[in-house]
């Protein structure tokens, strides 16, 4: 197990949702954390990449980095998101392998895993295809465990790879046009309530089923697999093997948000894939301990932290 007090942690992403957890989880273990800004850093030339990870002389690095939204921006925008994802993943890896830092952990996506396949275990990652309506983030993500596989073969980088489902809480991406689901839904739910709104129209069936992972025991998890796991070759799962159908999880956030309204189903719209329940035993078998979020404190949690960004938001204006 790798101790990380006093050692040069370097973070791409560290203002994302994700991003502002594992900042957390690594000063509770004393790391010097180096984060990487956008504004800062192109992470798509290569050159500029290599250049900082040389002058920082970081010990190890967790790539959070991406770009990606919901089925939407999926949708419109494939291409992109495909080039964007592999391209920033390779340079920060090659880097790394270049600069000889000791560890890198790239954090992977659920959808990467076959669209049919619903056990959704770490050695059949690179299986089959995945869910048409991500396939472009899927596929980007597939590249940074190929990659990762294949430094440690030429260049001992012992570059690893986690997979987190989907995650939610504070600091998310409340932008109908990237937000993933919970964050869709409990803005709906809050602009309802602020708004007088009667109705709230949500996606699909409300049938799909989907893993919650609350952002803080991401950040724990991502940092537990820098600590732990050192296998090149397949993916780590981030999870607690439970899941929620969006009807329910509707439901919920109009509980908690206060709408008594009606919630509307747009059966047209997609559902996306029908399930992505990650198997987590092998995390379990690597001593990744992770003290679960009861879902509806993490869905308050989130709510609060949004209501008050609203609030902030207006008083600006």
């Amino acid at each position: 197990m790798i101790n990380l007090e006093g050692k040069k942690v370097l973070l791409t992403g560290p203002q994302s949702m994700i991003g502002r957890a594992t900042v957390e989880a690594l000063r509770k273990r004393k790391a010097i954390i180096q984060p990487v800004f956008h504004e800062d850093l192109d992470l798509m030339n290569y050159h500029y990449t290599r250049d900082l990870i040389e002058d920082l002389k970081s010990d190890y690095c967790i790539h959070l980095a991406g770009y990606n939204g919901n089925i939407a921006f999926n949708s419109a925008f494939p291409a992109d998101i495909f080039f964007n994802t592999s391209i920033m993943g390779q340079n920060v890896l090659k880097a790394c392998a270049d600069n000889k830092v000791k560890k890198v952990v790239s954090i992977l996506s659920s959808c990467g895993y076959k669209a049919k396949d619903h056990s959704l275990s770490e050695y059949a990652f690179l299986d089959g295809e995945p869910d048409e309506s991500t396939e472009a983030h899927a596929y980007g993500k597939r590249d940074l465990l190929i990659f990762s596989k294949l430094l440690h073969r030429q260049y001992g980088l012992n570059a690893v790879c986690c997979i987190t489902n989907t995650v939610y809480g504070p600091y998310d991406n409340f932008d109908l046009n990237k937000t993933k689901v919970v964050g869709s839904l409990i803005k709906k739910f809050v602009d309802a309530v602020n708004n007088k709104q009667e109705a709230v129209e949500c996606w699909g069936t409300g049938k799909p089923r989907r893993e919650l992972l609350y952002s803080v025991d991401a950040g724990e998890g991502i940092v537990q697999t820098l600590e732990k796991y050192n296998d090149s070759t397949t993916p780590l799962n981030i999870g607690f093997n439970e899941d929620i159908d969006i009807f329910s999880l509707s439901e919920m956030i109009a509980k908690l948000t206060g709408f008594s309204g009606t919630i509307k189903w747009d059966h047209i719209k997609p559902d996306g894939q029908m399930r992505k329940l990650l198997n987590s035993s092998k995390m379990l078998r690597y001593n990744v301990e992770i003290e679960k979020t009861p879902l509806e404190v993490g869905l308050t949690n989130t709510i609060n932290w949004y209501r008050n960004q609203s609030i902030g938001n207006e008083i600006n204006a």
